[in-house]
């Protein structure tokens, strides 16, 4: 064979094994980017998807444009479900849980505006958690974002190992759905009370703050204003940016489970928490202006998801100290929408209340009134918790 053959052949080799990759590629769709083949047994459960989803989910709430978006950290990316009839408003509007694992609060501030800069919202529920929630420069992440381009998703080296596990890996348990709802390890009930003790083991053993005691369980402090005022300037800019344009905000506190809760009131301040949401309260209040937009739950108490016993092995609310299931993000949003839930049978507690510089300190003392009368009459969470501490 002369070199201008051979030359040919290898180019025509290159570009036959170029094709056949993006069509591979292009046909397995590991990061649901395409969205139109799914084959059973072929490519329907994305399993590499977990591992990109940071790079991908910007992408897709771009391609797609949903009104309704959920942002947050894993805890809403878990626990909330995107096709929830109240936030579609029964199928109404498309609506996409952009959620991130790990995200922290200057990711969530920059998708957010991401979110603004391409979708076309008319509602977005925001994930928090009490503490400042200062200006972020979101430039690194944009650019990061931007350098993700179609060719990248076809013929990278990355998609091509993705396509080939996703494939390989069809029996796993799906990572997510397709709305971007994350399963992370649910229905994994017999392993969850390890869960919850290696999270309490790690705490107590090499404890944040030193001096980690068991907390006062029957102790109910009394009220005092936040000496020093927390950096708020981000929350506040987004909340402007959202309301300038009507856009509904559902500002939602994660919550922790009741046993969780305990530990932290005992390694910290016991005020702490509701003096960092007085002042957020204050912030959502001067934003709102009466318009009704703004909205900020706090679900944490002791009804009976959040007491949920952990140790007989049949959990059906948690997967672990805060990741809570879709069960119980239902019946938030059941709670955030229509003022009730019809998931729980009772509870002595409120499971939901919408905070404002004005109702926080009444919902600061109903929580340890409360919390006071579960543990008198239910004497075995404090046995759980000495356990989980043990």
């Amino acid at each position: 064979m002369n070199t201008k053959k051979y030359t040919k052949y290898c180019i025509f080799g290159w570009i036959l094994l170029l094709f056949l990759t993006v069509l591979f590629n292009r046909l397995v769709d590991p990061f649901w980017y395409y969205r139109d083949i799914s084959i059973d047994g072929f490519n329907a459960i994305k399993t590499e998807y977990h591992s990109y989803e940071d790079q991908i989910k910007p992408i897709l709430i771009k391609e797609t444009r949903p009104e309704v978006l959920i942002i947050s950290n894993s805890y809403l990316e878990v626990g909330f479900n995107p096709l929830h009839p109240r936030l579609t408003e029964n199928g109404k509007y498309r609506s996409y849980n952009y959620g991130i694992g790990g995200a922290v609060w200057g990711k969530v501030y920059c998708n957010v505006l991401y979110a603004l800069d391409h979708t076309a919202l008319k509602t977005v529920v925001i994930g928090i958690q009490p503490g400042p929630l200062p200006l972020f420069d979101c430039n690194d992440q944009n650019e990061s974002i931007n350098k993700l381009q179609q060719k990248t998703l076809l013929l990278s080296f990355d998609a091509l190992r993705a396509s080939f596990n996703t494939v390989r890996r069809q029996h796993r348990a799906p990572t997510h759905n397709i709305n971007g709802m994350s399963y992370f390890h649910r229905n994994n009930g017999a392993q969850i009370e390890q869960v919850f003790k290696n999270n309490f083991d790690r705490y107590v053993k090499y404890p944040v703050k030193e001096n980690c005691k068991p907390p006062s369980f029957l102790k109910i402090p009394s009220w005092s204003y936040p000496s020093s005022g927390i950096d708020t300037d981000g929350l506040k800019r987004i909340l402007d940016l959202l309301i300038a344009r009507d856009i509904k905000v559902k500002l939602v506190v994660y919550p922790n489970h009741a046993l969780w809760m305990e530990l932290l009131m005992g390694c910290g301040d016991i005020k702490e928490r509701w003096q960092y949401l007085y002042q957020i309260a204050n912030v959502a209040d001067s934003v709102n202006k009466n318009s009704g937009l703004i909205e900020l739950w706090d679900f944490q108490g002791t009804s009976e998801m959040l007491t949920e016993r952990i140790v007989n092995g049949h959990v059906k609310y948690w997967q672990d100290i805060g990741h809570f299931n879709y069960e119980m993000g239902d019946a938030m949003l059941d709670m955030i929408y229509e003022g009730k839930t019809a998931n729980l049978s009772h509870f002595s507690d409120n499971f939901g209340v919408i905070l404002t510089p004005a109702s926080i300190i009444d919902r600061f003392y109903s929580f340890f009134k409360n919390r006071k009368v579960f543990l008198e009459q239910n004497p075995w969470f404090l046995e759980d918790f000495n356990k989980f501490v043990k």
